[in-house]
């Protein structure tokens, strides 16, 4: 169906790529070109070739972002829409009784009362917008410790009756987290997804406005072609002062990096696993995840799933559109660059293993594009590398060839080459360029610019914020260097639990983890200096000063006190903070005030509390498979007590629902003191036992 109709977009997007390509690529031949001048007959080839391909690669991939960012900036200065010219924007239509949408919220060992104040959030605001009757939730759990297990359920209770929501949110935990999050999503699928016409996927810390979610529905009616309709979350209520520096470089240049991105994708847009909506049947259909061959980590099961989920959907017919207009779309971002980073060693993983689905049968040519890009974010660091080592070489060839020790970068011998000046401005022009852009398009709105604080102090964060970047661009860099290595090497991650709260790195924890990184600068700096001289060492020392630097830069900026310091002086400040949403008001510790609270251990709470018992069993069925093995852990628990068994062991008595009702009978009929206090049951409950006993 999808196939057959009329794609107007598709002849514009064309021609739009083909002038992107050519963007992209011949500024790239011509800087090699100029560059080639510089090094042409003064270093050997076995260094020349390598400098030229690989600063040709790295030139247009910093041109990629540059025209895409010049192009937002057109598109929003202008005040134009980002829709094809000709083409209509996405049609909006009356969403049919009968069509519901399921809004996925996948967690994994979670803080389980941020989780339930982000669904309680999202739910109250649907009930605002009078959409509730469309949209019904589900708490699909991963969860593998049995203490944050139970939490989940009796929150998940809590929260029902609080909202008044049995049957409108739903919990479920699978016995088995194969393939993580996507394969969390497969199980609802096929458990469930025929039932839904539509499903909005979020993460455990996304809240979502609910007129955007209703207006997402009527685009997806309107539109039966479409099959992906992807939002942009912006990053919100993070404290750290490096949160609060990614959240407002995301605010400020993420407009106009998104309005461009949207004017070359058209309906070949990305999916980013989160915060988007989805046609279910197609999505079914044709979106299981293919098993790489080989051995992790660039073989097996795909560790990161959303852009192959939009290709596999494109490829079958279906559109996949970004629509950044798009508001109240929130996400909270890593508290500390050490966060930041764990989670960049699970994405280069995954992003390199799509490099071998380039060649894939029927994948459109802007989805191949979007897997060499996600590669390059961490491609980009080792090339990087390379290119400062053979410059460094050259260096080092050109002094050791007897020539005057007063040369540097721009001179050779017989003068000042102009070259290099050249190449070093439009390369810092394709950099810099597009903050200054954002800076100028926000001060072009009087009201928008007092949501960043106002336009002196907006000029001053920005300033900060790219000199930090600066600072933090050498410690990427070695770090995703490392990462690409590990993953070529063989050695593979598994992805884990997310950090979501604001934490301090302490200085031992800093020193542990960037140690090397500072060592590494220091050891480059003392041994390059006497070979390089002077001037030619200057050019070296942002990036050696940012290794140096990386213990204290890793440990001041995950100070939460910096960040509220920050934001009392007016820096760094997003509009969320001077306009805060009902969704985002409804975030803090007071909203979920009346959550249940467990003391103690929690597997002994669920066997001991009748209520908690009765919830907990009435999500489980009986596994008659695994009744031998829980018996005798039953055994164990009552004559041993609960602290002698394993979370392995309590997980499968907690998975079973003879087995906990069998325990909290037991437990009640017990009349052995010593025992009894194992479980947490003091002697003034003995009348209240016997009674239970009788």
């Amino acid at each position: 169906m999808a196939r057959a109709m009329a794609r107007q977009w598709e002849t514009i997007s064309r021609y739009r790529r083909y002038w992107l390509s050519a963007f992209i690529i011949l500024p790239a031949c011509s800087a090699g070109l100029m560059l080639d001048q510089v090094l042409a007959d003064r270093l050997p080839l076995w260094l020349e070739i390598p400098t030229l391909i690989i600063f040709s690669m790295l030139f247009a991939w910093i041109s990629a972002g540059f025209w895409t960012a010049l192009v937002g900036f057109i598109l929003l200065m202008s005040g134009r829409t980002d829709t094809a010219p000709g083409s209509p924007e996405l049609r909006l239509a009356e969403p049919l009784p009968q069509n519901k949408v399921a809004i996925l919220m996948p967690i994994y060992n979670e803080e389980v009362e941020r989780v339930a104040a982000g669904l309680q959030a999202t739910f109250k605001s649907l009930q605002r917008a009078g959409a509730l009757a469309h949209f019904e939730f589900f708490l699909l759990s991963d969860t593998r410790n049995p203490d944050v297990w139970l939490r989940e359920e009796l929150v998940w209770s809590a929260l029902c009756e609080s909202l008044d929501a049995f049957g409108k949110i739903h919990y479920r935990r699978r016995p088995v987290n194969n393939k993580a999050k996507s394969g969390n999503v497969a199980d609802f699928c096929r458990r469930w997804g025929r039932a839904y016409e539509y499903m909005v996927v979020l993460d455990a810390d996304s809240v979502m406005n609910g007129e955007t979610l209703y207006r997402m529905l009527e685009m997806m009616e309107g539109n039966p072609q479409v099959g992906i309709i992807q939002t942009q979350p912006v990053a919100v209520n993070r404290e750290t002062l490096y949160a609060r520096l990614q959240q407002f470089a995301q605010h400020l240049y993420g407009p106009i990096f998104s309005a461009g991105l949207r004017f070359w994708q058209l309906g070949d847009g990305h999916y980013i696993g989160h915060n988007a909506i989805l046609r279910t049947a197609p999505f079914t259909e044709f979106c299981a995840l293919p098993v790489l061959p080989g051995r992790p980590p660039l073989g097996g099961p795909l560790l990161s799933h959303d852009f192959v989920e939009a290709a596999l959907m494109a490829r079958n017919g279906w559109e996949v559109w970004f629509v950044p207009s798009l508001s109240g779309s929130y996400e909270e971002v890593p508290p500390t660059l050490i966060d930041d980073l764990k989670r960049d060693r699970r994405w280069a993983q995954g992003n390199l293993q799509h490099l071998r689905l380039l060649a894939g049968e029927g994948l459109r040519s802007a989805h191949r594009f979007l897997f060499i890009n996600g590669a390059m974010s961490f491609l980009a660091a080792p090339l990087w590398g390379l290119f400062l080592i053979l410059g460094a070489l050259g260096s080092l060839h050109w002094a050791g060839g007897g020539n005057d020790d007063t040369v540097t970068p721009f001179h050779w011998g017989s003068g000042i080459d102009p070259l290099p000046f050249w190449l070093f401005g439009v390369t810092a022009v394709l950099l810099l360029s597009p903050k200054w852009m954002a800076v100028l398009w926000v001060a072009r709105q009087p009201g928008r610019r007092q949501q960043f604080g106002g336009l002196s102090h907006l000029i001053l964060s920005m300033l900060i914020e790219s000199l930090f970047s600066v600072l933090m661009a050498p410690i990427r860099m070695a770090f995703h260097s490392q990462f690409v290595i590990q993953t070529l090497m063989g050695k593979g991650v598994r992805w884990g639990a997310q950090v979501r709260g604001d934490q301090e790195t302490s200085w031992s924890v800093a020193l542990r983890f960037f140690g090397w990184c500072s060592a590494l600068g220091l050891v480059l700096a003392v041994a390059l200096y006497p070979f390089l001289g002077f001037w030619h060492f200057v050019w070296l020392v942002p990036i050696l000063g940012g290794l140096v630097a990386a213990v204290p830069l890793g440990a001041w900026t995950s100070r939460p006190g910096l960040g509220r310091w920050a934001r009392q002086h007016r820096l760094f400040v997003i509009p969320e903070e001077v306009i805060v949403p009902e969704e985002l008001q409804s975030l803090d510790s007071d909203s979920v005030a009346y959550l249940p609270h467990i003391e103690g251990d929690a597997f002994v709470q669920v066997v001991v509390d009748p209520r908690f018992n009765a919830i907990h069993s009435a999500l489980q069925r009986n596994r008659t498979g695994l009744w031998p093995r829980a018996a005798s852990l039953c055994h164990k628990a009552l004559e041993e007590g609960p602290q002698q068994l394993s979370n392995r062991e309590r997980n499968i008595l907690l998975s079973d629902r003879n087995s906990m009702l069998s325990l909290h009978r037991a437990v009640w009929s017990m009349n052995d003191r010593e025992r009894l206090t194992a479980w947490g049951v003091e002697s003034d409950d003995q009348d209240l036992i016997n009674q239970a006993g009788q």
